[in-house]
């Protein structure tokens, strides 16, 4: 596997500053945009959101402002980042609405958005001129603005680049500005912006430089979207510690994982990330020989993330592509939240996945580990996802907020220079986040050998009869059952006498239904269960592909 000879250190404490020492040090690494043929330099990106900035602040961005961005993929939307913290103020990348959806709506969920900050500014890129002229509409105070063009292949940057339109001073960029507002997935709740001061996202990039050991030999190769917390700080965690970095668009790689797939073999990437189901993705679309032709042992991290790791998904991983040189070690599963900038606990650079079985009953009815043979009855398989990243405390409490051993089932509370502060405009949010200084994550996980083991959330858990279960266990159970679509299906959590669960599929039949009750009844001794078929589609998903679970119980029509 490829190891760096040198790391990169990151000192600066502001973006604009870590843009500015990037251009210093690397002017000419590149940042490619593969599906729009367009490429630039770090120099060139720093120069052109130094312009960009004065530009916007002769329309009053500054200091004490939110800025929306809502756009595609590519190098507009660092120029539109860096930018807008240069002149003082705070970036919101917004959910990028697909090119499918009509123009009317799409601006109806950016409002959302944008009223919930009191944003006066939104930035778009060309493709959303539709959704622009929508916003001006309906919120005709709003200042919409373009977003710089990029530059094709590196030519002619002066004559693309926006023109100064101020020639006042940049004003001091501060560490405890707000750099960014991070709205959060939702899977649970409405959607809370994340207070991401420049210290703060300073402080993550820096943990993951670290923990990640990110050199500038790296080569990033990414599709997770930009305005969620790993498409943008992991992008960002690579870019600014100097690494090349290479950016396709979340549909793209949907659409063609394949191709993906052969693209970061070909240009020898060292580091991609993404939620489990990416992966999936991509080894569904390859073929055993197509693997034996391609050579990925430079590739040293896998970031597995944002959903709950399979260990089905590492064991497949592993062992497909190690004909094409793999690593053991690639596969690497972490756990991180928008609230603690990114990462919270990654694995130990070049430590194999470890996974282990458990008694599923004895872990929710008495919060107790036990390891069991793979083939006991009521196993829960589990995947580690490491040790707290450099810089990151954690503990786990049982529910009167007392720390819990070693074995023991308990809640994920978090604290460090990475952890943010509150969320935006939202005191009673903020108020119920924090415990003693500590940040509660709602996650539930246990330690087991050094190694932090993260099994569902606790708005997650579902209590039949007084029984408890988590949500991904019963879904786990029903998502390969013919006819289900894509493994799509959801559990609904509550506390009731009935199990709940929807269920996409295009066999909309009893038969379905008995199909999927006779499952879940032999594997998880339940009798109670009420199965929901919809037509594939219907299930809502949060930008990080996350199950909108409380969305998704108004399908049952009996939503609480």
């Amino acid at each position: 596997m490829f190891k760096p000879e040198r790391l990169t250190l990151l000192t600066a404490t502001t973006l604009p500053d870590a843009l500015r020492d990037c251009a210093d040090q690397w002017p000419d690494q590149p940042l490619y945009f593969p599906e729009q043929g367009e490429q630039i330099t770090v120099r060139q990106l720093n120069e052109c959101a130094v312009d960009f900035a004065h530009q916007l602040a002769s329309y009053g961005v500054g200091g004490g402002r939110v800025v929306g961005v809502v756009s595609g993929a590519g190098p507009h939307v660092l120029m539109g980042l860096f930018g807008i913290t240069l002149t003082g103020a705070a970036a919101s990348l917004l959910p990028t609405p697909p090119m499918t959806r009509d123009s009317v709506s799409a601006a109806r969920q950016v409002i959302q958005f944008l009223d919930a900050a009191d944003m006066r500014y939104l930035l778009v890129d060309p493709s959303q001129s539709a959704l622009a002229d929508e916003v001006r509409k309906v919120r005709p105070g709003i200042t919409v603005l373009p977003l710089p063009s990029g530059v094709t292949h590196g030519a002619a940057v002066a004559a693309d680049r926006p023109a100064a339109a101020s020639g006042a001073e940049l004003p001091r960029v501060q560490p405890d500005d707000i750099a960014v507002i991070q709205y959060t997935s939702g899977s649970t709740s409405v959607p809370k912006g994340v207070v991401l001061r420049h210290r703060t996202v300073l402080a993550g990039l820096r943990s993951i430089g670290a923990s990640a050991q990110v050199s500038n030999e790296d080569v990033f190769i990414q599709w997770v979207p930009h305005f969620h917390d790993m498409g943008l700080i992991g992008w960002l965690a690579y870019l600014l510690h100097g690494a090349a970095t290479h950016t396709f668009s979340p549909g793209g790689f949907i659409r063609r994982p394949a191709a993906f797939l052969r693209y970061f073999a070909e240009h020898k990437g060292t580091v991609t990330c993404g939620p489990d189901f990416g992966y999936d993705l991509m080894l569904d679309a390859v073929s055993d020989a197509e693997i034996s032709e391609l050579e990925l042992q430079s590739w040293r991290f896998a970031f597995n993330g944002s959903e709950p790791v399979s260990a089905a998904t590492v064991e497949t991983f592993t062992r497909r592509l190690a004909p094409a040189g793999l690593s053991p070690s690639v596969m690497f599963p972490v756990y991180g939240m928008a609230e603690a900038t990114l990462g919270i606990t990654f694995p130990v650079c070049g430590d194999i996945p470890h996974v282990v079985h458990l008694d599923r009953g004895l872990l929710l009815d008495k919060n107790e580990v036990r390891l069991v043979d793979p083939a006991h009855p009521d196993a829960k398989t589990v995947v580690a996802v490491g040790r707290p990243i450099e810089g990151m405390e954690l503990r786990l409490t049982d529910r009167q907020g007392q720390p819990v051993e070693d074995d023991e089932l308990g809640e994920v509370q978090i604290r460090g220079g990475a952890v943010t502060e509150e969320y935006f405009r939202n005191t009673e949010a903020t108020q119920n986040l924090f415990t003693d200084g500590w940040l509660c994550t709602g996650d539930l996980a246990f330690r087991h050998d050094d190694r932090l083991y993260v099994t569902g959330r606790v708005k997650d858990m579902i209590i039949v009869h007084g029984r408890n279960f988590f949500a991904q266990d019963v879904e786990a159970v029903v998502r390969d059952i013919p006819g289900v679509y894509r493994q799509r299906c959801v559990a609904i959590p509550e506390v009731t006498e009935v199990l709940r669960v929807v269920v996409e599929t295009r066999q909309n039949d009893e038969e379905m239904a008995d199909r999927i009750r006779v499952r879940i009844a032999n594997e998880l001794g339940l009798s109670a269960i009420e199965v929901h078929l919809v037509r594939p589609g219907q299930l809502p998903r949060t930008t990080s592909g996350k199950w909108k679970r409380t969305e998704a119980a108004h399908l049952t029509g009996a939503a609480r």
